[in-house]
């Protein structure tokens, strides 16, 4: 299983849950009556449909909602800026985090593109094959070397949250080295 380091935006998803979640109910509830009153079979199956779209929409929400941004397993950054599958990093070539400052990828307001807090994760230099990948252009940005994770789809970003990052991210670099130095003994 592995450990999250950076959650979704719970709030957001929970916020675009209401409409589906109210639908399924409502269709639901509008196929009940039909079958209990005899209604036709194209209404009932009309609200069924709509039941059951909906019932889909509501376990894509909460699955969205269980993936994080940021986790670790066995020696890999799992990152998730574009599917449900991480684009699974070595955790060797992380060298840190930090708080960066942004696009949003948000509608505007007032006519200007709203900001936010951003983390960034720094890629060793060395490590050419990681450089760049096409991810969601909403959820981030992955181009030389570097990592941008927009906080407008992730949990809110603190600095007790960055520190915690490099903590974790420190402690788990020098258990490695360890095990490496323990090996070559």
């Amino acid at each position: 299983m592995p450990e999250v380091w950076l959650r979704t935006n719970r709030r957001a998803l929970a916020l675009g849950l209401v409409v589906p979640a109210v639908l399924c109910a409502l269709g639901l509830a509008a196929a009940a009556y039909g079958i209990a009153r005899e209604q036709s079979a194209w209404a009932i199956g009309f609200y069924g449909i709509l039941g059951a779209g909906s019932g889909f929409l509501v376990a894509m929400f909460i699955y969205w909602m269980r993936l994080p941004r940021l986790a670790y397993a066995r020696g890999e950054l799992l990152v998730y800026l574009d599917s449900a599958q991480p684009v699974r990093v070595p955790i060797d070539v992380v060298e840190c985090f930090f708080l960066g400052q942004g696009d949003s990828n948000l509608p505007k307001l007032a006519g200007r593109e709203p900001e936010t807090q951003n983390v960034i994760v720094r890629l060793a230099e060395a490590a050419t094959e990681w450089k760049h990948r096409d991810v969601k252009p909403a959820f981030g940005h992955w181009c030389e070397g570097y990592i941008t994770i927009r906080g407008a789809w992730c949990e809110p970003i603190t600095p007790d949250l960055m520190r915690h990052l490099n903590a974790r991210l420190g402690a788990i670099l020098r258990e490695r080295k360890a095990a490496r130095q323990e090996a070559a003994s």
